[in-house]
C-alpha cells in the first residue's frame, strides 16, 4: 500500500550521425528565444533574492490542468509559442531519422500480444495490444480458456476522438457483473469515475468528477467508497455510494481532519476484500484507519497513527491483521501483527523480526500464505519471500543474473494454489510466471515476444561505483557483446533517485537501437531510492539530497575510469524529480557529458516547496525539507535547486520535455529553467524545450505517439552528441 509515484522513463537510442540530413539554413540562422526579464523579489527568512521569470506563471494555471488553455497574460503564450516554434525548426532536418527509429521500434514490437490470463471465480481476464491500436483493449472468457471472448472494456473505442485518454484506474465487480473505471482528458491528476454494466455493455447514466481515480468496491457488488479531492488537489473526503442511484446516494465515511490537510488521502482492500484501508501519507510518513467490512457496525478503527519518518502497510489472513513496518528504528522494516477484532497499537505483538541487510518492501496476505518482496542490499537485488503461516516453512525466490527485476503481482482470489510475479532482466524480455504455493514451483507461462532481437547479442554486467564518501554504488551496464573497453564508447546514463522508488533493472525493446550502434546503456542505483535498502533511501534525502547528484557524477567518472567512455561522451537523462538530478549535475559537472534529456524536469525546486498552494509541497516537505520554516532547510534548498544555480558557464546541449497541464511538475519549472540558461550560458549548444499543449505529466497517451516522442528524443541525441 505505497505511494508510487508514477514516472515516465525516457529510455533514449541513437542511429549513426551519417544518416541524419543537414539542418536547413532557416533552422541554423533562427535566433533563440529571449524572454522578458522582469525583477521579482523574493524575501523568505532573511534572504532575498532576484526571480526574472516568476512571471512565466500564469494566474489562470489550474485551468489548464483541466484542459482549458485560457492565458491571462498572453505574453506568456507569445513566449512557449516562440519556443515551441524554435524547437520544430531546429529539429528539421531530422525527420528521415526520426521515421526511420519510429520503424525500428515498431519492428521490435509484438503489434498482437495478450497477457496470461488471471482467474477470478468463473471468469479468466487478460488484456491484448492490436496492431495500429493506440490503446489496449481488456476482455475476458467465462468458464475457460477455450469459450468465446467478451471485451468489456475497448480503451480505443472510450478514447476516439480526444487529444489524450488515460485510462487512471478499473477494477471489476466481485461478482463480475460490473466494471467501475476512471479516467482523466488532459493529463493531470483528477480523474472522473463511471461505472459500466457488463451485462448490457452501457454505463450508467451518472460520472463522479474530481476524484483521485481511487475507488474500491464494496462486498455486496452494489456499492463503491471513493475519494473525493479538495481545491490543492489531494484526497479530502471517502464517500460511499449505491452505483444504481448514484452521486445522490453518496454518504461520507471519512473526511481528513485539518491536522491531516497536507496528507494524501486513498483507499484500498486487503488481498480477502474483508478490510478497507482508509490510508493517508506524506514523504516517509503514514496513517491507516482500518473498516472491517463484514462487521455490522463498520466503524473505522485506527490501526497505525502518523509519525514523522514512519510507515506502514498492512494485510489480512486468518485472525489476524499483518503490519508492515520501520517502527522503533527498524530500517529494514518488521512484520507485526494484531488480532483482527482489536487491531490498536496496543495489541501488536512481533511476528518477523528486522533482518539486517534484508529490506522487506511489501507485504500481501491469502489464506495460508504470506508473501513479501525482500531485497538484497548488498547486491542490490530484489527476492520474493514465501513464508507458510501453517507450518512455518518459507522459502526465497531469486535469479541467478547479475541484475533483474523482479514483480509481485500477487492473486486475485484470497484462497488461491498460485501467485504471479514478473521476471525480467536488461536481456531478458518480461515472463510472467505463477509461482505453486504447495510445492514451491515457479511456471513459466508466458514469455513476451520480442521480433528481431536475440539476447545471446549482449552483455548485462552490475558493477559498484566509489561514491564520493567511501559508499559502493551499484551501477547496471548493458552493451553489445564485442565492445572494446577504449573510452571510445558513447553512454546512455539514466536514474531517479527519489521518494524510495528503487530503479528496476528491466528489459526494454527500444533500448535495442541504441546498444546495435554502439552504446553503452545504464542505470546508476543512485541514493533517494531504495535500490540498497530504505537507508539508501534516507541518505539520499532532506539534508542528505546532494548525495544523489555526487552520486550521478561519481557513476559517470566510474565509467570513464573503466574505459567505457570519455567525458563529452555521456548523455544524462531522467525524468520528474530525476529531471532535477540532471538540472544539478548540469550546473555542478557539465563538462563531463554531451547531452542531457530532462524530462517533465522538477528544477525550480525552491520556489516550488516554498508554496504551499501547490498540490505537492505541504506532503513532500518531509522529503525536501521546509524552506518556509526552517532557515537550514532554506539555505541547503537554495544551494542545489538548479533554477537558482544556473551561472554563466558552458552547458551540455539540452532538452527538456514538458506538458502544459502536469500538475505535478507545472510547465513553468522547465520554462524558467530554459528562460535563464539561455540567459546566462556560455556556449552554442543547442538548448531546446519541448513544450507539449495538450499532454501532462505522464506524456503521450497513445501508444504511437509515444514511439514518435521517443524517436524525437533520439535525433536530438544524436544530432548533439555524434560519434
Amino acid at each position: 500500500m505505497k505511494i508510487s509515484l508514477k514516472i515516465k522513463i525516457i529510455l533514449v537510442s541513437a542511429l549513426l550521425i551519417s544518416s541524419c540530413t543537414s539542418l536547413n539554413k532557416k533552422g541554423l540562422d533562427m535566433k533563440p528565444p529571449q524572454a522578458n526579464r522582469i525583477e521579482k523579489k523574493i524575501q523568505q527568512l532573511g534572504d532575498v533574492r532576484v526571480d526574472e521569470y516568476a512571471w512565466i506563471r500564469d494566474e489562470n494555471w489550474k485551468r489548464f490542468i483541466d484542459g482549458n488553455l485560457d492565458f491571462a497574460n498572453p505574453e506568456i503564450k507569445k513566449y512557449l509559442d516562440q519556443e515551441v516554434a524554435y524547437t520544430e525548426v531546429q529539429m528539421q532536418g531530422t525527420e528521415k531519422i526520426q521515421n526511420e527509429i519510429y520503424q525500428e521500434v515498431l519492428g521490435r514490437l509484438n503489434e498482437n500480444e495478450e497477457t496470461y490470463p488471471v482467474k477470478y471465480k468463473e471468469y479468466f481476464y487478460y488484456k491484448k495490444e492490436v496492431k495500429e491500436k493506440n490503446y489496449p483493449i481488456y476482455c475476458r472468457k467465462k468458464g475457460s480458456l477455450d469459450a468465446s471472448e467478451e471485451v468489456y472494456f475497448d480503451v480505443n473505442k472510450e478514447a476516439q476522438g480526444k487529444k489524450l485518454y488515460q485510462l487512471k484506474s478499473g477494477d471489476v465487480s466481485h461478482d463480475n457483473r460490473f466494471y467501475a473505471y476512471a479516467f482523466n482528458l488532459t493529463g493531470s491528476l483528477a480523474g472522473t469515475i463511471k461505472v459500466r454494466n457488463l451485462e448490457t455493455g452501457r454505463d450508467f447514466d451518472w460520472e463522479i468528477p474530481n476524484t483521485t481515480s481511487s475507488f474500491v468496491w464494496d462486498v455486496d457488488h452494489k456499492h463503491i467508497f471513493y475519494v473525493l479531492r479538495a481545491d490543492n488537489g489531494r484526497g479530502r473526503a471517502i464517500y460511499r455510494m449505491n452505483i444504481f442511484e448514484g452521486p445522490k446516494s453518496k454518504k461520507l465515511v471519512y473526511e481528513k481532519p485539518k491536522d491531516r490537510e497536507s496528507m494524501f488521502l486513498w483507499v484500498s482492500l486487503s488481498e480477502s476484500q474483508r478490510f478497507l484501508s482508509i490510508n493517508l501519507a506524506e514523504s516517509g510518513s503514514r496513517e491507516i484507519h482500518v473498516i472491517d467490512l463484514l462487521s455490522k457496525n463498520r466503524k473505522a478503527k485506527l490501526l497505525a497513527s502518523a509519525k514523522p519518518g514512519v510507515e506502514y502497510s498492512f494485510t489480512h489472513s486468518g485472525g489476524y491483521l499483518y503490519i508492515l513496518t520501520n517502527h522503533q528504528g527498524a530500517t529494514d522494516f518488521k512484520v507485526m501483527k494484531t488480532p483482527i477484532s482489536s487491531p490498536e497499537y496496543k495489541n501488536w505483538s512481533l511476528f518477523l523480526n528486522e533482518e539486517k541487510g534484508i529490506y522487506k518492501e511489501s507485504l500481501s496476505g491469502y489464506k495460508d500464505y504470506l508473501v513479501l518482496e525482500i531485497k538484497n542490499n548488498k547486491l542490490a537485488l530484489p527476492q520474493l519471500f514465501v513464508l507458510n503461516l501453517k507450518t512455518g516453512k518459507s522459502k526465497i525466490i531469486k535469479m541467478q543474473e547479475d541484475a533483474y527485476s523482479i514483480s509481485f503481482m500477487g492473486a486475485e482470489e484470497f484462497d488461491t494454489p498460485t501467485v504471479r510475479y514478473s521476471y525480467q532482466s536488461p536481456a531478458t524480455p518480461k515472463q510472467t510466471v505463477d509461482y505453486v504455493l504447495a510445492t514451491g514451483e515457479s511456471i513459466v507461462r508466458k514469455q513476451k515476444e520480442v521480433p528481431n532481437y536475440q539476447a545471446s547479442d549482449f552483455e548485462v554486467k552490475r558493477e559498484f561505483a566509489n561514491a564520493h564518501d567511501g559508499e559502493k554504488i551499484p551501477v547496471t551496464i548493458m552493451y553489445k557483446k564485442g565492445l572494446k573497453l577504449d573510452g571510445s564508447n558513447r553512454v546512455y546514463q539514466y536514474a531517479y533517485g527519489s521518494y524510495g522508488n528503487s530503479m528496476p533493472a528491466y528489459f526494454s525493446a527500444y533500448r535495442v537501437s541504441l546498444l546495435n550502434r554502439g552504446f553503452v546503456f545504464v542505470i546508476a542505483h543512485v541514493r533517494g531510492g531504495s535500490d540498497k535498502g530504505h537507508q539508501w533511501y534516507l541518505e539520499g534525502k532532506m539534508m542528505k539530497k546532494k548525495n544523489t547528484f555526487l552520486d550521478f557524477v561519481s557513476v559517470s567518472q566510474h565509467l570513464i575510469e573503466r574505459g567505457y567512455t570519455s567525458a563529452k561522451k555521456i548523455v544524462a537523462s531522467g525524468g520528474s524529480a530525476g529531471g532535477l538530478l540532471v538540472g544539478a549535475v548540469a550546473n555542478m559537472n557539465p563538462e563531463l557529458y554531451c547531452s542531457m534529456i530532462a524530462d517533465v524536469a522538477f528544477v525550480d525546486v525552491l520556489n516550488t516547496i516554498s508554496d504551499p498552494s501547490l498540490p505537492l509541497t505541504p506532503p513532500e516537505w518531509l522529503e525536501w525539507g521546509n524552506p518556509i520554516k526552517n532557515k537550514e532547510h532554506f539555505e541547503y534548498i537554495k544551494s542545489y535547486s538548479p533554477y537558482d544555480n544556473v551561472k554563466a558557464q558552458d552547458y551540455p546541449a539540452m532538452l527538456f520535455n514538458s506538458g502544459i497541464s502536469d500538475e505535478q511538475v507545472t510547465y513553468w519549472e522547465p520554462t524558467k529553467m530554459v528562460a535563464k540558461l539561455r540567459n546566462m550560458k556560455t556556449d552554442n549548444n543547442l538548448l531546446l524545450l519541448n513544450m507539449k499543449m495538450h499532454s501532462g505529466h505522464a506524456g503521450a497517451s497513445k501508444k504511437h505517439e509515444g514511439i514518435k516522442e521517443y524517436a524525437f528524443d533520439l535525433a536530438f541525441i544524436l544530432k548533439t552528441c555524434p560519434n
